[in-house]
């Protein structure tokens, strides 16, 4: 979740590295540039690290934790032939029987407070059917993650360590921006986009149009989004040295096409949640 200070921040390094902050534009809505940011020291963080984990496509993923693979696999018909090959060598498969490599995926908002997926993928996929399916996984692991921050904001948790470490309240599960940065991310992680060039897409408005929306608006913390389509309010002008200036005139005022031209997929056939 992005407060107010972050937008001066936003727009103070917008022009530079733009991994931190907040801005807002008029296709893309409001943007958290760190979430926006796909790289992360952590191999197991960050869209472009997945993006690497499903191209090098590593060794075969096991069962996990003696369990039979996967946890839901009755839907998926699995033949008793592939069950029995699972049991007998602790290899996890798809219901043809064919193996596959494992992708671990986390999010995470400090030391150890996060979520984390695990998730069994077809080997020798294009890289169309790559994109699709390191794009399925980012989805469901943003969701956990925000579902997970939502449910320490209804435990009084998150509130609690935020007023400790900062004085602040904390109100970030599902936070307005946060789902949307995280997919402008993803696509910029996987190549189909320059950072640059992301953010130009969405085309930013003045750091003062942006005060005037959140003013309007309010919080972008209390404006929730369970989805990574952009919350666009109707009002997007700025009152600037006497007059009314609207800089979203001309635009489209909805997500740019390079944002829904990779399409995910539901699992079973390229990829299979793992037991944790």
């Amino acid at each position: 979740m992005s407060t107010f200070g972050d937008i001066a921040t936003g727009y103070d390094r917008l022009a530079g590295a733009a991994n931190y902050g907040l801005v807002y534009t008029c296709n893309c809505g409001w943007l958290d540039l760190g979430h926006l940011n796909p790289t992360n020291n952590d191999p197991l963080i960050g869209a472009a690290n997945l993006w690497t984990q499903i191209q090098s496509e590593g060794p075969d993923a096991r069962t996990h934790w003696g369990y039979f693979y996967p946890p839901n696999f009755r839907q998926y018909d699995y033949p008793d032939t592939v069950l029995r090959d699972m049991r007998r060598d602790g290899t996890a498969r798809f219901a043809d029987g064919s193996t596959g490599y494992r992708v671990t995926y986390r999010q995470q908002m400090g030391p150890g407070l996060g979520t984390t997926g695990a998730f069994l993928v077809r080997r020798g996929l294009s890289e169309i059917e790559q994109k699709s399916v390191a794009l399925s996984i980012f989805l469901i692991v943003s969701f956990r993650f925000e579902t997970f921050q939502r449910g320490l904001e209804w435990g009084g948790i998150a509130n609690t360590l935020s007023e400790l470490i900062r004085g602040k309240a904390y109100d970030s599960g599902f936070s307005q921006e946060d789902l949307v940065s995280n997919l402008i991310g993803f696509y910029v992680g996987v190549g189909e986009i320059s950072k640059r060039d992301a953010i130009s897409a969405c085309h930013p408005v003045s750091e003062d149009t942006a005060v005037a929306i959140w003013n309007r608006e309010g919080p972008v913390g209390q404006n929730k989004n369970t989805t990574a389509i952009p919350q666009l309010p109707a009002d997007t002008s700025a009152d600037t040295s006497n007059m009314c200036v609207d800089e979203c005139t001309g635009q489209t005022r909805s997500l740019p096409s390079v944002f829904r031209s990779i399409r995910p997929q539901d699992p079973g056939r390229n990829y299979i949640p793992l037991r944790e």
